[in-house]
């Protein structure tokens, strides 16, 4: 009896970790993982938080565009991968956001620019999503967005949600 109970429960057991490794990455992907860690820790910034900003942004849909023209895996609006094509001295087309390395490399460029203005995970990520502009008129006496100050709803539910799937892909640098 003591054998065939032990035997249940290690198949349990063993299907709950099974049934967790395939949610965990049918929900929390790590698509372009090359890219991602290779530009993450050129430009100082976490791959968990990377990969938490494509998720957030287009569920690495390297083809996605946003109603507000924003482009590719990371959501780069042209304004600003033209700037950055200018730090790099390269010719920009917006088109180039659809190659997920120039999004990906792109992107982390402008979070390590951010971290530099802000040096504070919260504030970038909201300035990321709303603009350093609007950032300024949030930030509290810490120099740190205070979230009853932010005034975009959809930057509310953007800092939130790249915070949970940061959580996620920083958990997954345990196993």
């Amino acid at each position: 009896m003591k054998k065939l109970a032990l035997i249940l429960f290690s198949s349990i057991l063993v299907l709950t970790i099974i049934f967790f490794i395939v949610f965990r990455y049918a929900v929390v992907p790590k698509k372009y993982n090359n890219m991602v860690l290779s530009y993450s820790k050129e430009y100082n910034i976490e791959s968990a938080l990377v990969y938490a900003i494509i998720k957030t942004e287009s569920n690495f849909d390297k083809n996605a565009k946003s109603s507000a023209g924003a482009i590719g895996l990371m959501q780069l609006m042209p304004s600003t991968a033209s700037w950055i094509a200018s730090e790099f001295g390269e010719d920009f087309k917006s088109e180039n956001l659809y190659n997920p390395e120039i999004n990906i490399k792109y992107g982390c460029f402008y979070l390590n620019y951010l971290f530099k203005k802000f040096d504070n995970m919260g504030t970038v990520i909201c300035a990321y999503n709303a603009g350093e502009g609007a950032v300024k008129n949030w930030l509290g006496e810490n120099g740190e967005v205070e979230e009853d100050k932010i005034s975009y709803r959809e930057t509310k539910n953007y800092y939130k949600k790249v915070l949970r799937y940061y959580n996620f892909y920083k958990s997954d640098e345990i196993f």
